[in-house]
């Protein structure tokens, strides 16, 4: 009983894909009907033979095409691998501009309110000057 089944769902998918298979040639032939895609197709063709025929006749100028592609690929796959490792240490450096500034910002501070206390010191021993005279 399973058997048959099978059968059927083997033969319903068998079927299934005949009608995708006829679909597409019947799509395909309704498609040109169009003069423009007729010329299209035609033109593709003859190029897809042409480069065909020249794979056949000379594949080792391919393959060195092939080879000449992929040294380009890969010189620039490094160049921009330096430069993301360059950009990374730059931003690294750019973190620990932040706690350098803030201790600048600290010392110019510090000399600054070094500097007013000296002031005012001065300026109370100036006042006491003037009032003792």
């Amino acid at each position: 009983m399973s058997n048959i089944r099978e059968e059927y769902k083997c033969a319903k998918k068998s079927k299934f894909m005949q009608a995708v298979f006829i679909g597409a040639l019947a799509g395909a032939a309704v498609s040109l009907f169009d003069k423009n895609t007729r010329s299209s197709v035609l033109a593709n063709s003859k190029s897809c033979m042409n480069n065909m025929k020249e794979l056949v006749k000379n594949p080792n100028g391919i393959l060195n095409q092939v080879r000449e592609t992929s040294s380009k690929v890969r010189a620039t796959v490094e160049k921009i691998s330096d430069d993301v490792s360059f950009i990374s240490q730059r931003v690294e450096e750019m973190k620990d501009i932040p706690s350098q500034v803030a201790h600048v910002v600290m010392e110019t501070k510090e000399v600054f309110s070094a500097e007013g206390q000296q002031e005012s010191s001065s300026n109370h021993d100036l006042e006491e000057r003037i009032s003792l005279n």
